[in-house]
């Protein structure tokens, strides 16, 4: 009975991921202004932007509906488009 149990709880927990929702990462609140931040704070922006993308590449590979995966493509373009803007603004101030 305990086996059976033990059995039944494993096989639970281990389907449980196949059932979790595919869950959008949020983007990065704010990302720093290139033209006069720091290096730590684009460090962190850069470490925040990497973990998003991370996130949305995980969500995508999950979510089945085109529009939403479409809208979320689009959305980690447009933080990656705005992130390498602030950088380039970050490397020219010299």
């Amino acid at each position: 009975m305990k086996k059976t149990l033990s059995t039944a709880i494993l096989a639970v927990t281990l389907a449980a991921p196949a059932f979790a929702g595919c869950d959008k990462p949020s983007a990065p609140a704010s990302l720093p202004d290139g033209k006069s931040a720091a290096m730590e704070d684009m460090m962190a922006a850069k470490k925040a932007v990497d973990a998003f993308r991370k996130g949305m590449e995980e969500y995508l590979t999950c979510e089945k509906n085109s529009s939403k995966a479409d809208s979320a493509h689009a959305e980690l373009e447009k933080v990656a488009a705005r992130f390498n803007s602030e950088v380039r603004a970050f490397k020219t101030k010299g």
